[in-house]
């Protein structure tokens, strides 16, 4: 037993050695390559990096359902928990509403975009070889846009501050890939031990310790710097969208899928995107959004349990 506390106690040690640098190194390279880049593309890679790995790791042994679960389980909490909690954050440190960046605009249309193709392919019913060429390359798209737009602002890059960003984040994504699904399975494994009913594991303890990092990293960016708010954001709806688009589309190239056997995830995860859309449409996150969020979760988690 002694072991186990150990092992635990390690890897979260682990997780937010990761996380500090994943927003240390984003801090940094928000100078020479923008919120844009850096939240919406890098970090929202890194951060989901564990997930498509696990989505391709369980499509590879036929586990489609899990392959699903891990595609698109984290959208409600990052997408109402995660903001309410940054955005409560932010205005403690700053004593503001969070204000997002303009650079915003480009992810809230791939969201919408997805959003849209998730609600099509669910008409249709089911993921295939066709939609999920579909949705990769809408996300292939959103990277291009994101790197030509980058190109077409021709932003003075800061000289000596590329490489140790990169360093940093790089550290980071390697300790975040190695030690995730490890700290998920040990925080499973202390909830079975202290016998948590499996449905609170499954929509609650679960998807907390799979976004451990991306929240972590969250707060540190606030902690680091006044636009560090913003950048969590943006890699929080970067993630989301490689989710709804990388992640959905690996299922489909490797099976047909009926929708319909996972219907309560997948809408959940359409109102997320939905709630989130709406909240972040005027680039701010006051306190009464924020708590508002906090409560939506309450409100889904006990309609989940109860219902």
């Amino acid at each position: 037993m002694l072991l186990f506390w150990l092992e635990f106690i390690g890897i979260f040690i682990a997780i937010f050695i990761s996380a500090e640098l994943l927003a240390k190194g984003a801090d940094e390279l928000e100078d020479s390559l923008g919120q844009g880049l850096t939240g919406g593309i890098i970090l929202g890679l890194l951060t989901a990096l564990p997930e498509t790995i696990f989505v391709i790791v369980a499509s590879l042994s036929g586990s489609f359902d899990i392959a699903l679960g891990s595609a698109i389980g984290g959208n409600i909490l990052l997408f109402t928990l995660g903001i309410g909690l940054v955005g409560i954050a932010y205005i403690i440190k700053w004593k503001s509403s969070l204000e997002i960046s303009t650079e915003y605009s480009v992810e809230n249309k791939f969201l919408t975009l997805s959003t849209i193709a998730m609600i099509i392919i669910l008409i249709y019913g089911k993921l295939d070889f066709i939609t999920g060429i579909i949705l990769i390359l809408i996300y292939v798209a959103y990277v291009t846009y994101r790197v030509l737009k980058f190109n077409g602002n021709k932003r003075e890059k800061v000289e000596g501050n590329f490489k140790r960003p990169m360093l940093y984040i790089l550290s980071g994504g390697i300790l975040l890939v190695i030690f995730s699904h490890y700290f998920v399975g040990y925080i499973e494994t202390l909830a079975n031990m202290f016998n948590v009913p499996e449905i609170w594991l499954s929509l609650v303890i679960s998807p907390i310790a799979g976004e451990l990092e991306e929240k972590l990293s969250a707060f540190r960016l606030i902690q680091l710097s006044k636009s560090g708010g913003s950048l969590s954001i943006l890699s929080f709806v970067g993630s989301k969208i490689e989710n709804a688009t990388i992640l959905l589309g690996i299922i489909g190239l490797f099976t047909d899928y009926s929708l319909y056997s996972a219907l309560p995830e997948y809408i959940s995860a359409l109102v997320a995107n939905a709630i989130a859309l709406y909240v972040l449409l005027d680039k701010k996150i006051s306190l009464i959004e924020s708590i508002i969020l906090l409560t939506i979760y309450m409100i889904i988690i006990i309609f989940s349990l109860y219902l």
